[in-house]
């Protein structure tokens, strides 16, 4: 990696070894055509002759071998490199993403430790940006965050800033978030980065003739003072932009954030106890549909807080998971689940049940007990339940969880591999994981009609199920297009709003036999 944070490039051909390569072989060949010439006579070519032979024939085992060691070569290196930067760059706006900018960081860590400095990381989300896809179309929603990109570069090219900044410092995260990180900048110094960044993405601009107003919300976190590394940094920085949001503030310091974070989580923490002991939760299903037969084969379990105290399970299964009360909540799951899996039953609908764990319930001893004792107390056969893991939550200890796996496996459980793509598991790790079947994440499968690296991704995905003999499950499917583009993927099966969104037993049970005609 340079100095600007770039990752350098894979080592290029080395053309004076090829080079080499093709005057030896040159020579060895010329040799071998003397000795041909020798020990086979040809009277009757003359010298001219002579040479034109020597040199058809010497061309002929030239051209192979400078097609091999010289022009594939090159081709090859060329194609890696713009594979490379489709992966690591944000194909929209160019800018860096994912594991790319996580290098950035790390870099800049590493050059702050030797030079005692700070680092600020401002992640910036544009608001608005779903209203003007939904009411403009998705081509001026991605002409606005171009622009935003621009404008954001534009800044980091100020050379009056009082910040370190380059083009190389500005990030595409998910969805419509950026991210810049400033070298040698503290508290204060950050405040006024964040400042000439915001007002830059807020500067009222035309798209298409209609003036696009923005509002930006900022989160700021410092390196060493929140986090020590690339993953925390991003994660603070993340946080103190969700405190903002939630209290409607233009911009919000990790530090800040801190205080009013911690009392929501205590607060939560409290409410969710209370929810497990009065029972508030409640199971939705969401149907998944065999593309081979257009039926409902299975459905995923889905919890859910209803009520004026409820809550998402985004907000209040992390908080959970914190404070070590998962296990209740799965307990609650898997029991409801497999009751509801009886009754679907003993009323003729036959179909599997999906139920989610987390990697600290892979962590439990009883997990395994819970799972047999319960399809046993209700008699029904441990094939009706799937096992969904997340890929993170496998590969947090994947030598337990691949063994635990096994069992239920060996048990007669289904396994699922869920959010397959967005860790970064080992090949190595998955070829042993005991799983029926993948799940192609949502954020593969919703683009797939118009972005030609999300469906390469979800084709080589797909393809790699089938080569390790497994099925494959997508979700997130809500358009007929792709549905049809999954369908011609080879792609088993599929669930989403296109069929269907969660739904809770009864409402199931009656969609169901309305669409099967039972």
């Amino acid at each position: 990696m340079n100095r600007g944070g770039k990752i350098t490039a894979r080592r290029p051909v080395n053309l004076w070894l090829i080079a080499i390569k093709v005057i030896a072989i040159s020579v060895i060949a010329e040799i071998a055509i003397m000795l041909f010439f020798l020990y086979i006579p040809h009277p009757n070519l003359g010298n001219i002759g002579m040479a034109i032979t020597d040199g058809l024939l010497l061309g002929l085992l030239i051209l192979p071998t400078f097609y091999y060691l010289l022009i594939q070569p090159v081709r090859r290196q060329t194609i890696i490199e713009q594979e490379d930067r489709l992966l690591l760059h944000d194909n929209l706006t160019g800018l860096p993403c994912g594991p790319l900018f996580h290098e950035v960081i790390n870099h800049e860590i590493h050059e702050a430790i030797r030079d005692l400095s700070r680092i600020s990381l401002i992640v910036i989300d544009p608001q608005g940006i779903s209203d003007i896809n939904q009411e403009m179309g998705f081509q001026v929603g991605d002409d606005v965050l171009v622009h935003i990109a621009k404008a954001i570069q534009g800044v980091c090219r100020d050379s009056d800033m009082i910040a370190s900044l380059n083009e190389s410092s500005v990030a595409r995260l998910n969805g419509d978030r950026f991210a810049i990180l400033a070298a040698h900048t503290d508290m204060a110094g950050s405040k006024v980065v964040e400042k000439k960044i915001r007002q830059a993405a807020d500067t009222p601009f035309e798209v298409g003739g209609v003036t696009i107003n923005i509002i930006s919300t900022t989160g700021i976190a410092i390196y060493p003072d929140h986090a020590d590394n690339a993953e925390e940094l991003l994660r603070c920085a993340n946080a103190a932009l969700e405190t903002a949001k939630q209290e409607q503030l233009s911009s919000v310091t990790y530090k800040e954030a801190r205080s009013s974070a911690a009392s929501r989580r205590i607060e939560i923490s409290s409410r969710i106890r209370q929810a497990i002991a009065s029972n508030r939760f409640t199971l939705f299903y969401q149907p998944k549909v065999s593309l081979e037969t257009n039926r409902v084969c299975a459905v995923e379990a889905l919890i859910r807080w209803l009520g004026e105290d409820g809550l998402s399970p985004a907000e209040f299964i992390p908080i959970a998971e914190s404070q070590g009360l998962i296990g209740k909540i799965t307990t609650w799951v898997i029991k409801e689940a497999v009751e509801q899996c009886k009754l679907w039953e003993s009323d003729g609908i036959k179909i599997n049940i999906a139920v989610n764990i987390s990697a600290r319930d892979l962590h439990d001893s009883q997990l395994i007990e819970l799972f047999v004792d319960t399809c046993r107390e209700h008699k029904l056969d441990p094939s009706s339940i799937t096992i969904e893991v997340t890929e993170s939550s496998v590969m947090a200890h994947p030598e337990l969880a691949i063994e635990r796996l096994q069992v239920l496996r060996d048990a007669g459980f289904r396994i699922s591999l869920d959010d397959f793509g967005t860790g970064y598991s080992s090949l190595s790790y998955l070829k042993n994981i005991p799983a029926h079947e993948l799940k192609l994440d949502q954020s593969f499968v919703a683009n797939i009609c118009s972005d030609s690296r999300d469906e390469r991704l979800a084709r080589g995905v797909i393809d790699l199920a089938h080569d390790l003999k497994l099925s494959i499950v997508a979700e997130g499917v809500e358009t007929e297009d792709v549905m049809l583009m999954l369908k011609e993927m080879n792609c088993e099966i599929v669930q989403g709003y296109f069929y269907s969104r969660p739904l809770d037993a009864a409402s199931f049970k009656t969609w169901y036999k309305q669409r099967h005609n039972d």
